[in-house]
């Protein structure tokens, strides 16, 4: 049986931070879909070493990268938080319930979601992975507590990440502000 394409997509991840990865895919689903919902998983975290960033805090780094797509592209995409839950199930359910399998593809490079969610008959988007071994939220925020850099910004330009940077540029001097210092102070938290 063929299916029906999909218009919408659900863009999950954790963003942690919002990376040249997510940017790269975020702009491919903006040519592919007529509606992008990017997904703010672990919604309900912040300041802990894995999630250090509110949820808000990510959708503004996202939104202020946002601002360098083009007007048409911006208005397709929108917002949601989406809940951990101790039960895959649960997740699940959340995720069905507000984002139809009808209506939605899911694209995330997150292997268990894929699993879960591909299990709950959503079409999955076979988005390419962008410079992976790079652009990887957990050596980022690593690379950032060890050097105190702002996620690839040279020492000789605080705030201002150059080509090969980890975060797009629009985010330089967000993280050099604020970002790193979450980032540090959740350094040794449990």
């Amino acid at each position: 049986m063929m299916r029906k394409k999909r218009r919408s997509v659900l863009f999950i991840g954790r963003f942690q931070p919002f990376h040249m990865g997510h940017d790269k895919l975020l702009r491919y689903l903006v040519k592919k879909y007529d509606r992008i919902v990017v997904g703010i998983g672990s919604s309900q975290f912040r300041r802990t070493p894995e999630n250090p960033f509110s949820a808000g805090e990510r959708k503004s780094a996202i939104k202020r990268v946002m601002a360098d797509y083009p007007a048409g592209s911006r208005n397709k995409i929108t917002f949601a938080h989406l809940v951990d839950h101790t039960r895959n199930a649960d997740w699940v359910a959340q995720v069905v319930a507000r984002f139809p399998p009808g209506e939605f593809a899911v694209a995330s490079a997150n292997p268990l979601v894929r699993r879960l969610l591909g299990g709950a008959d959503y079409e999955l988007d076979p988005s390419p992975l962008f410079n992976r071994e790079k652009w990887e939220g957990t050596k980022i925020r690593q690379e950032v507590r060890r050097t105190g850099a702002a996620a690839g910004a040279p020492p000789s330009q605080p705030g201002r990440p150059g080509r090969g940077a980890s975060i797009p540029r629009a985010l330089g001097q967000w993280m050099e502000k604020r970002g790193k210092k979450v980032l540090i102070g959740t350094k040794g938290k449990k």
